[in-house]
């Protein structure tokens, strides 16, 4: 086997995620991934070879590269068979045309996509679980990759996966801060795929209709529009008390920035984090100060959350039947789209949220209005 040399270093491109890079190493695309848990990160390095690229041989220490990226894990692209063991990862490949390339989820009951939600109903599509015969499903399968994730809960399963042979890489889109750059790790999926252009051309879409929406929102109040904004810039409550304890999210949050591109003042924007805790006390100080709420946890009814918590009644956003939810579009399982087709297109959830906070939008175009994640639980 012919030994090819490489003394480059590697050239990553810029691009807004925290989460992972991607770039060029020794004739190869490379991706590093990271996933941080509490104090820790967990980081795995890829290198991507198409056939072409891979006949030169896939030992990485005979192929000249780096010290730091000999351990690191060999794919072979385009991937044709992928197990995607969350909803978010299904978002990405459905986006990009590539349910058939699906072969096992981690639950087919919460897919929202009818066709792959029945595929799984006829277990066409594997139903992979959370337990002890899950792995053993995902060995039969045999797939070119399994995507995972962790979150350090009880569910995770990623380390036994690891010490088995499959190929495993944990995606972390879920703890990105903000829509452009959850939407940028379609990227990553277009390199697995072979399918990188059209994966930056649907990223340079929903980017450019994303910032000019942004933009938009942003306008000074006073216009000579039909439609016009509301000057008033609403405060806008998150999250859901729990045994008395009030958990939130934080002001570097996905919510916080979505909330702020929307127009809205979201509570604790000032706040670095991105989890918040407080007391129902601490809260319902607040009460009379809040225009409107917005995903109040997994509650879907008004009665749902009286019965957890009565005390919310007296909250303004409460009182003036201004709740938002986020699962307006929902599977035939139950499961919420908002987890899965939303992710890939940040401009309509955009748009979605600015008409609950502001009441309209002036001057859109190519935003499709139809989808509508977002709804007032009053409503329906």
């Amino acid at each position: 086997m012919k030994v090819v040399t490489c003394n480059e270093a590697v050239h990553f491109e810029q691009i807004g995620s925290d989460y992972f890079s991607i770039g060029r190493l020794c004739g190869a695309d490379v991706a590093v991934v990271r996933s941080v848990l509490g104090k820790d990160t967990i980081v795995h390095k890829y290198v991507m070879m198409d056939s072409a690229t891979a006949s030169l041989g896939t030992d990485l220490r005979r192929r000249g590269f780096p010290e730091e990226w000999q351990s690191a894990f060999v794919l072979r692209v385009p991937l044709k068979r992928v197990v995607t063991l969350s909803t978010a990862q299904v978002g990405y490949m459905l986006r990009l045309g590539l349910r058939d390339n699906i072969i096992g989820v981690s639950d087919g009951q919460y897919i929202v996509d009818s066709i792959l939600y029945e595929r799984a109903k006829q277990n066409t599509v594997a139903s992979i679980g959370y337990d002890a015969s899950a792995l053993e499903k995902l060995m039969a399968l045999s797939p070119d990759l399994v995507l995972d994730f962790t979150t350090g809960g009880d569910y995770d399963n990623y380390e036994q996966i690891a010490r088995t042979s499959l190929p495993l890489m944990l995606t972390s889109e879920w703890q990105e801060n903000t829509p452009l750059a959850k939407l940028e790790w379609i990227k990553l999926y277009g390199i697995l795929f072979g399918i990188r252009a059209q994966a930056d051309s649907i990223f340079e879409q929903e980017k450019n209709k994303y910032e000019t929406l942004k933009a938009l929102i942003a306008l000074p109040a006073a216009r000579n529009d039909e439609i016009t904004l509301n000057s008033h810039c609403p405060r806008v409550l998150a999250g859901m008390s729990y045994g008395g304890v009030w958990h939130a999210s934080g002001g570097n949050s996905f919510t916080a920035n979505l909330v702020r591109d929307a127009g809205g003042c979201y509570l604790w924007a000032s706040d670095t984090s991105r989890e918040l805790t407080f007391s129902f006390e601490q809260v319902y100080a607040l009460a009379d100060s809040v225009d409107m709420w917005v995903n109040p946890s997994a509650f879907g009814t008004v009665d749902e959350i009286l019965s957890l918590e009565p005390r919310v009644k007296n909250i303004k956003a409460f009182r003036e039947k201004k709740i938002f939810q986020n699962d307006g579009r929902k599977g035939p399982g139950g499961g919420n789209d908002f987890y899965e087709g939303a992710i890939t297109r940040p401009a309509e959830l955009l748009w979605n949220l600015t008409k609950c906070i502001k009441g309209s939008v002036p001057g859109v175009n190519s935003i499709d209005t139809s989808y509508k994640w977002y709804r007032n639980i009053y409503n329906f």
